[in-house]
């Protein structure tokens, strides 16, 4: 499964104020300006409206990194008896998009950095 994407972020004055990710696989550009609201190739989207924990569909990763492999580890016995389903797929940026546009409720990984979160930051916010 093809999971490459750029993910871009602008900030300025030390803000991300602008946020894009592209997925070529699927053709779906998801987009936000900070206070204008998020975009997937051009339509308004909005995160999901779960109202319980037990219906979320949480998506999770794990860099290779050993401590983060054990945080991760550490993480599934606690979620995976209180949410509806787990879901690893590979991409930090691919996942905080879907929980942007409601497909995920949630994003939950261990010792990422700024860059791999800044754009799929704002599109949640």
């Amino acid at each position: 499964m093809p999971l490459c994407m750029p993910s871009v972020a602008v900030a300025y004055k030390g803000e991300v104020v602008v946020g894009v990710i592209h997925d070529p696989h699927r053709q779906e550009t998801f987009s936000a300006v900070k206070s204008r609201g998020a975009y997937m190739n051009g339509e308004r989207i909005r995160v999901g409206e779960q109202s319980t924990i037990g219906d979320a569909i949480v998506g999770m990763g794990s860099p290779p990194a050993e401590e983060s492999m054990e945080m991760s580890l550490a993480a599934l016995p606690v979620l995976m008896p209180r949410v509806r389903t787990i879901r690893m797929i590979g991409s930090a940026a691919l996942m905080l998009a879907w929980v942007a546009n409601g497909r995920l409720t949630a994003y939950w990984e261990y010792d990422l950095s700024s860059w791999d979160v800044a754009a799929g930051r704002i599109l949640i916010e």
